[in-house]
């Protein structure tokens, strides 16, 4: 499990020291640009993508709902309620924006029954994750690579980090399930890029 349904237990990486940027990205700001030739200030709306409501990866059957999550009550990233669901860390980027926006979802349910990312590990390069908005826009990405982490040294600042092209990083847990702390021994991510939008 992915933390473990039930359990309360979160994802278990602190992500309190995101960088500011990501956070300037969320909100609905406007730009200010200035003309050389007539020393004019023009103000220039920034196009901010909608919110993510459902995710669809064909290669492992995933057809589900996207819940918008922040972090918990100790500082780290919170997990869907459902093990059929996913959770998009809002605090964060959105899925088309320049930067890595990041899903996760749980492993297995309490009882050891596969949950949402329970074949997240067979994605290959290429496979495609898409995203579908509020406004009904669909981002497609495609699988770059897989990588699996200890626990205990998570690159917090290389999944959520900034970014010059649109990125989606997925989470699951992985490795092996310790019943003392109700934790997996690892995470692993699932790094994709932007290939096209509707």
């Amino acid at each position: 499990m992915i933390g473990g349904i039930g359990a309360g237990v979160s994802i278990g990486f602190v992500v309190t020291h995101l960088d500011s940027a990501s956070n300037k990205q969320v909100s609905s700001v406007q730009a200010e640009h200035t003309d050389i030739s007539t020393k004019t200030v023009a103000v220039v709306p920034t196009v901010v993508p909608g919110t993510p409501v459902t995710i669809s990866i064909p290669k492992i059957n995933v057809n589900t709902k996207v819940e918008s999550v922040g972090m918990d009550s100790q500082g780290r990233m919170d997990v869907p309620k459902s093990g059929e669901d996913t959770a998009w860390y809002s605090p964060g980027y959105k899925p088309g924006m320049n930067g890595s926006a990041v899903i996760d979802g749980h492993l297995d349910l309490v009882t050891g029954a596969p949950a949402v990312f329970w074949n997240l590990k067979n994605l290959t390069s290429g496979d495609t994750i898409s995203v579908t908005e509020d406004n009904g826009k669909i981002y497609t990405f495609a699988v770059d690579h897989l990588t699996k982490y200890p626990y205990n040294e998570f690159p917090i600042k290389e999944v959520f980090s900034a970014s010059d092209v649109p990125m989606l990083n997925l989470i699951t847990c992985n490795g092996v399930w310790d019943k003392a702390s109700k934790n997996y021994s690892d995470r692993l991510v699932v790094y994709s890029k932007l290939i096209s939008h509707t």
